[in-house]
């Protein structure tokens, strides 16, 4: 109480409230940015698992044989202490309920945030023009398909799911697959489904298949390193495909306008002429609606402006499957988390 007549005196009372509770708020933002630095150090270490992997995990164990550096450990794990996510004491560390809550079903909003946290560590070279994206700056792609998956289990994937069992789905053709994510989910799901995922990128289509190995859905799923604006020689393969998937994976290839994806939805339907098209897409929300309730969606819209992908409404998604000779069977679009769902033919 002293201390605190002593602070009142020194500053006045309207001076000292006012510091307090600017301090306060800016506290809230400052945070936030040192708890992501502090997750995403850990959760790249592999310490963040082994911490929610048991009860209890003495610090030697997390040390392993001077893998970390003991006193940045400790003072990443003090700080955690601190604000109530870990428990250090006694030479062991816990994982508190409120830590393994955010790593549960939130857990995708922080890796997804890390697989960009390139671009913010380069933003004023961004901001200045001596970088650009992405020839010297690149976002983290593991962490873009480990993040964007957790994400996707709670409403995308089991939206796209249904679409394809109630319309019974057999043999599915997942464009862009990612770490198969979508596939697992679905082949879990809908016990009659087979799938072949197909990704252009080598090192994540080699992966996928590494993932896949490990899994006991290996006999339902193929994976294949293909492009997907190329897909003429695998129709001729795959004459049974009668569903074609494609999750958030079309608006990154809307940066110089949509002539390349109603191209591509063009040639899906002459390659693919007995299978139904399936797109889970974002669905831009107006900024004055964000404004007036800033959800995450602020956050993904910043993301992917900064990477130069184009997000775009559900009109404009309905113009493009025009565009191509589409119909749309059925729509499913949710304006409160900013997707949409549609059935092709």
């Amino acid at each position: 109480m002293t201390q605190l007549l002593d602070i009142v005196r020194l500053l006045g009372l309207r001076k000292a409230i006012r510091t307090k509770r600017g301090i306060d708020k800016a506290l809230r933002h400052v945070r936030g940015y040192a708890v992501c630095s502090c997750l995403w150090a850990m959760l790249e270490t592999g310490t963040l698992d082994e911490i929610l992997s048991s009860t209890s995990v003495p610090m030697e164990r997390l040390l392993g044989d001077g893998r970390l550096d003991r006193h940045v450990l400790e003072s990443i794990l003090s700080y955690l202490d601190g604000i109530g996510l870990v428990r250090a004491e006694g030479g062991h560390v816990r994982a508190t309920a409120k830590l393994r809550r955010l790593m549960a079903e939130p857990r995708g909003l922080f890796e997804l945030t890390y697989a960009y946290s390139p671009i913010f560590a380069n933003l004023r070279d961004l901001l200045t023009g001596k970088a650009r994206y992405p020839r010297d700056v690149q976002r983290l792609g593991k962490y873009v398909g480990r993040g964007s998956g957790q994400l996707c289990r709670a409403l995308p994937y089991p939206v796209l799911a249904d679409m394809l069992r109630r319309r019974g789905a057999r043999k599915v053709l997942d464009l862009g697959c990612g770490d198969l994510a979508f596939l697992f989910y679905l082949c879990e799901t809908v016990p009659e489904v087979r799938a072949v995922g197909i990704d252009v990128d080598e090192p994540t289509a080699a992966y996928a298949k590494e993932v896949l190995a490990a899994s006991p859905l290996a006999g339902r799923i193929e994976v294949r390193c293909a492009d997907m604006f190329d897909l003429a020689a695998l129709s001729r393969d795959m004459p049974d495909v009668d569903a074609i998937t494609a999750v958030d994976t079309y608006h990154e290839y809307l940066s110089g306008g949509d002539q390349k994806i109603v191209a591509l939805l063009r040639s899906l339907r002459r390659s693919f002429p007995k299978a139904l098209l399936y797109v889970g897409e974002f669905c831009k929300q107006p900024h004055a609606k964000l404004r007036r309730r800033p959800t995450a969606f602020l956050e993904h819209h910043l993301y992917h402006d900064l990477t130069n992908q184009t997000i775009v409404d559900a009109a404009a998604w309905r113009r493009m499957f025009a565009a191509a000779g589409l119909t749309i069977l059925e729509e499913k679009v949710f304006d409160i988390v900013g997707h949409g769902y549609f059935v092709l033919r």
